[in-house]
């Protein structure tokens, strides 16, 4: 019988929590998709997006410490200059769609 060390735990841990992340993507994808959404919804559906696979990638770079976890880092923070372009996007539209409302 194979020994649980603290490691492999926190391995078996991690390994769970990146499937949940992935499965939480997959769901909110296939809800942003459901209805028969304009353009205009659709795009926020994908901001949303964006903004949650930013706070799931949070939560898991700074819950696991170590070496190994560094790329969850690199993606957290590729993630957020991603989610913070497409919000600065959305806040722009918004501005120019105010300005030629008469």
């Amino acid at each position: 019988m194979q020994q649980n060390t603290p490691e492999i735990i926190k391995q078996k841990n991690s390994n769970l929590s990146i499937l949940l992340i992935v499965v939480n993507l997959i769901l909110l994808l296939i809800f942003a998709n459901v209805e028969d959404n304009g353009s205009n919804q659709e795009s926020i559906n994908y901001c949303y997006l964006s903004f949650v696979a930013t706070v799931l990638l949070g939560f898991y770079a700074f819950s696991y410490h170590g070496k190994g976890y560094r790329i969850a880092k690199w993606l957290f923070a590729i993630s957020l200059i991603i989610s913070l372009l497409l919000f600065g996007l959305m806040w722009y539209g918004a501005g120019l769609a105010g300005a030629f409302k008469n």
